[in-house]
């Protein structure tokens, strides 16, 4: 696909509303997208040790991201695993995601503001 026809599908959903369904979930996370990144983070580290906990394989093993080592045999996940424990991940994250877009709309004073949208010299 080019840039031409995703900015006409941006356009349209633009213009949709988020009543019901898919899109009410979507903007939840639309809406707090930083707060998303940097517990989705966090959240997928204690995963991948439970589930290395739980089959049994060590669990510092490929904690730097250019580890280059020998990995032992068996180890990792097939892509089925992965996309459950994504799902679960985007799933578990819903509620605090939630919490945080309304506590962003009920303190819409400067103090909030600044807690919420990062430190207020950058956004002079």
């Amino acid at each position: 696909m080019t840039l031409g026809p995703a900015l006409i599908l941006l356009g349209l959903f633009d213009r949709a509303t988020a009543q019901r369904g898919l899109g009410r979930i979507l903007v939840v996370f639309g809406r707090v997208p930083l707060f998303y990144y940097v517990l989705h983070l966090y959240l997928l580290n204690i995963l991948a040790r439970l589930a290395a906990l739980a089959f049994h394989q060590p669990i510092f093993h490929g904690t730097v991201i250019a580890d280059f080592a020998q990995r032992p045999l068996g180890y990792g996940h097939g892509l089925p695993f992965i996309y459950v424990m994504w799902i679960l991940a985007v799933a578990l994250l819903y509620l605090p995601c939630r919490w945080f877009m309304e506590l962003r709309a009920r303190h819409r004073d400067w103090f909030g503001s600044a807690i919420c949208d990062g430190p207020l010299l950058l956004r002079l």
